[in-house]
């Protein structure tokens, strides 16, 4: 079970935010894939596209690892 805060130099942070971290850190790496093999070219809005994207790895990493 994780806590409910993460304590980083005497600081109380959620842990919603280190999700939102995991996830950043997925996402660009995802971004930079996608951009180098063209995919967003196969989207109307990419913009909406990479937004949904972070959305749907958010929601995963917090299903499967979240309190």
């Amino acid at each position: 079970m994780l806590p409910e805060t993460i304590t980083i130099g005497g600081i109380y942070l959620p842990v919603f935010l280190g999700f939102l971290g995991v996830t950043a850190v997925l996402y660009f790496g995802l971004r930079r894939v996608s951009q180098r093999l063209h995919l967003y070219r196969l989207f109307w809005h990419p913009a909406l596209a990479g937004a949904a994207a972070f959305v749907i790895m958010l929601s995963c990493l917090l299903l499967w690892f979240g309190p």
